[in-house]
């Protein structure tokens, strides 16, 4: 346990099970996993406390709901499973005192919203990785929608999906970050130069190449000359805007840990190893390394996301370093008031014992309930304090948007 927060408070008690919203998919190049994601955390939602409903984004961006999606068997929803289902959108606004955030499906026939069928929630939970999900653009919009949600705000998740952003951010707290050089996609039509793009970079090979704005470990390739750079740009290119471009760390080893405050005071879970098979840890080699994603999406949400072959409290991490991961960790945590579970990806160079914070995950797969569960926290406690924590978070920024209580009214109230 790291730092001196105050315990929160119990949220005060609803006249029912609260509804718990837990939004997964999206259209996102992660899309698979958050839907794995979402199943796991729907299973572990604790029913003598909540009720839950489940809430799908399909790769076009349409939100659905219906019992069909609690079943794993229908992922991809094909044209028979979606007649089963509802499609909603979320109405923008301000619930009134008391009021509760609800999915509206359209009328047959009628206008948008009148004598349409309604699904209320109490709190939502994103469980969607990467772009959409993980950058601001979903937490805004619970933010226009006053609804409780899990997890980080606006600001924190922009900083932090954005890599070379969150590298500047880091060395401003004087935590170590890799040196590292952003390459944009030119804009326009015609042939993009990759050979001036590569040249243009000043860094030493060999380099690490990957996109700015994913995760998930997606594009990411090693460039040990001007043509490997070339090639790792194409490939980034046709997922993202930006590349980033950075040394490619030798002997390498990486260290991953969790923060939340929401068990308490801040929290960090067990530290683990992730063991790769090649240079550099893909995302075949996180989600699909002993079986494909189809099984994965059929195992019970106890075996989690565990296809990436990890060491949980990896034997030949000295403890002085294992207190930097911590300290760093919740260093960032707090200096962005950070809420929900996060987790902190570090590399180290093997043979000189060089660390550097490598990335900071607003929400890592399945919770990185694995890393909670080795230091005596089970995934159905998590969700519970991670819902708990959302109802109070919400509660206290809820404040007046009345011009008039602010001093600030120009134009005549009745």
């Amino acid at each position: 346990m790291v730092g001196a927060a105050k315990q929160p408070r119990k949220p005060a008690p609803l006249s029912a099970k609260p509804v718990i919203a837990v939004i997964f998919g999206g259209p996102t190049i992660e899309h698979d996993v958050s839907v794995l994601t979402g199943l796991q955390i729907l299973d572990a939602i604790d029913a003598t406390r909540f009720e839950s409903l489940a809430v799908y984004i399909d790769l076009d961006g349409a939100w659905w709901v219906g019992d069909a999606l609690r079943q794993r068997k229908n992922y991809l929803p094909d044209e028979k499973v979606r007649r089963g289902l509802t499609r909603v959108h979320l109405p923008l606004g301000r619930a009134g005192a008391g009021g509760r955030a609800a999915l509206v499906a359209a009328a047959s026939g009628g206008l948008l919203g009148r004598g349409a069928k309604s699904f209320p929630f109490d709190v939502a939970i994103p469980s969607i990785h990467g772009t959409f999900g993980e950058d601001g653009v979903l937490q805004g919009v619970f933010e226009a929608a006053d609804v409780p949600y899990v997890g980080c705000g606006v600001l924190a998740a922009s900083v932090l999906m954005n890599k070379s952003v969150a590298k500047r951010f880091f060395r401003s707290l004087g935590i170590p970050a890799l040196d590292a050089e952003t390459l944009r996609r030119p804009q326009g039509p015609g042939f993009v130069d990759l050979r001036s793009l590569a040249a243009s970079v000043a860094l030493p090979y060999p380099l690490c190449v990957k996109p700015n704005d994913l995760g998930s470990s997606v594009g990411v390739s090693a460039a040990r000359s001007a043509s490997d750079l070339e090639a790792g740009l194409a490939a980034v290119f046709r997922l993202d805007e930006t590349a980033i471009v950075e040394p490619l760390v030798p002997n390498l080893v990486e260290y991953n840990v969790a923060v939340t405050r929401a068990l308490g005071d801040i929290r960090t879970s067990a530290i683990e190893r992730p063991l790769r098979k090649d240079e550099l840890l893909d995302f075949r080699d996180k989600y699909l390394s002993g079986g494909d994603m189809d099984s994965k999406l059929s195992v019970p949400f106890s075996e989690g996301m565990a296809s990436a072959t990890r060491e949980i409290g990896p034997k030949g991490l000295d403890p002085a370093k294992a207190a930097s991961l911590r300290a760093w960790a919740c260093e960032v945590f707090e200096a962005l008031d950070l809420h929900g579970v996060a987790r902190a990806d570090f590399l180290c160079n093997g043979a000189s014992g060089e660390l550097w914070l490598n990335e900071f995950n607003t929400f890592p797969g399945s919770l990185a309930y694995f890393l909670w569960e080795a230091v005596g926290v089970n995934f159905t406690e998590l969700v519970s304090a991670l819902i708990d924590e959302a109802l109070l978070v919400h509660g206290a920024k809820r404040n007046s948007v009345d011009p008039a209580s602010a001093g600030a009214a120009i134009f005549k109230r009745n």
